[in-house]
């Protein structure tokens, strides 16, 4: 017999890690409520020139791409924007702007498989489409850092740059887009001297190369001191100056309006997807050293699908890395459920049983019922084994009074209830 495992890059996930993942993303769930985001539901599939249009080289590189039975190629989705972005171009083009969405789900990209990175992972994904102002974009750093927080991961800090920094610098110096991309995907390898090479190689002048370099330099969580001291380096450079004050603009705002993260200004910091065009961001935890996520302004995205010149900054989390950071610092909670076992003793006594299970599994109460006829004493075996905080036991004596055991697992007492009251007890000493 042929012994099958998972594909390389990809998991099951057993019981206790599918709960884990899940809180996480409950929890992204209930801050896009918060803060009234709508949910879309997008394919996995979509077509090839879609994903790639602005993906970067080294995605492309990595998309699970094939043709299907109509010879068309198409992929599966390596992150949500793309897919995003060609909603707002046609089904809502026409939608009161800001938009607001949310999708969470499976992505797929062909990396090599490592710790918090793999082929298949977890995102939550939200977008704000339709403005322009860096209030917009501090909506989404703190909807990130609330996140965070309400699962209770300590220390978390964000990585924080700006495109239009390099790409202001690289465009006074004459540097082509699709160069530029070229120079920022260096970068995001953290591949710094080879991108000083590329842009020497593309005509940027011994006085732009040295500005660059200080720009790699220029990183500290003092914020608007690191900006300030990046003006003076920059003034040569209008674009790149425009830049950094609106970087400046964005962190201000998230200091007086209470944004509980810190914030690490990189000024070199790149990230691969090439549609980005204002500030880009990462949240990271000391015990990773991968990001917890990342996102960040991408204004001319939607137009490259056909739609309308449109404004827009987003952000995904790595759902599975987020649940990876709380193993890390032990903040996943002991997840503990009010649990039944109904055990009915003798094949009559069956359907009493089960009724008795759907009356309290509609008081949110969860229950197994005994489906395996085993004896008394090993249905307790099995109920103890399973962590249930409860056994109920209904007997032909009991049922003749209406009344039935109830038994404590953990103390192992047991108390004689009627079942009509049976709800109102067990929820009583839950609470």
């Amino acid at each position: 017999m042929a012994k099958f495992q998972t594909v390389r890059g990809m998991r099951d996930f057993l019981p206790l890690d599918a709960k884990k993942l899940r809180r996480v993303e409950a929890a992204a769930k209930e801050v896009a409520r918060l803060y009234r985001f709508r949910e879309v539901v997008t394919p996995l599939v979509e077509n090839y020139d879609l994903l790639a249009a602005k993906s970067g080289e080294d995605i492309k590189t990595r998309m699970y791409a094939f043709e299907d039975l109509a010879g068309r190629k198409v992929a599966l989705r390596p992150e949500f924007t793309a897919s995003i972005a060609r909603l707002i171009a046609t089904t809502l083009r026409n939608d009161p702007k800001p938009l607001r969405l949310f999708s969470s789900g499976t992505l797929y990209r062909y990396d090599e498989p490592q710790f918090g990175r793999y082929r298949e992972f977890w995102q939550s994904n939200f977008e704000i489409i339709g403005s322009d102002r860096p209030e917009a974009d501090v909506e989404v750093l703190s909807l990130t850092s609330n996140i965070i927080r309400r699962l209770g991961l300590r220390n978390h800090w964000f990585k924080i740059g700006h495109v239009g920094i390099l790409r202001g610098l690289l465009l006074e110096e004459g540097v082509k887009d699709e160069q530029q991309n070229s120079v920022m995907q260096l970068l995001d390898a953290k591949r710094r001297t080879q991108a000083l090479r590329a842009a020497r190689k593309f005509g940027v002048s011994q006085e732009g190369i040295a500005t660059l370099k200080k720009i790699f330099e220029a990183k500290g969580k003092d914020a608007l001191k690191v900006l300030n001291q990046l003006k003076r380096k920059l003034k040569k450079y209008e674009s790149a100056v425009a830049g950094v004050e609106n970087l400046g603009q964005i962190i201000e705002l998230c200091r007086d309006s209470g944004v509980e993260s810190h914030i690490m200004v990189e000024a070199g910091f790149a990230r691969g997807l090439e549609y980005y065009t204002g500030m880009i961001f990462e949240p990271l935890a000391p015990e990773m050293e991968i990001s917890l996520g990342g996102g960040g302004r991408y204004d001319r995205l939607v137009e490259l699908f056909g739609g309308e010149s449109t404004p827009a900054v987003g952000v995904a989390h790595g759902l599975d890395r987020i649940t990876l950071a709380l193993d890390k610092q032990n903040a996943n909670p002991e997840f503990s459920e009010r649990f039944v076992v109904v055990i009915p003793i003798g094949a009559k006594l069956i359907p009493r049983a089960l009724a008795i299970a759907l009356q309290l599994r509609s008081k949110g109460i969860s229950v197994e019922m005994e489906i395996m006829g085993r004896t008394i004493s090993r249905a307790l075996q099995d109920a103890d084994r399973r962590k249930a905080n409860y056994a109920v036991i209904l007997g032909p004596k009991e049922l003749k009074e209406e009344t039935l055991v109830v038994r404590n697992l953990k103390n192992r007492q047991q108390t004689s209830v009627k079942i009509q009251e049976l709800s109102q007890i067990l929820l009583e000493r839950f609470s």
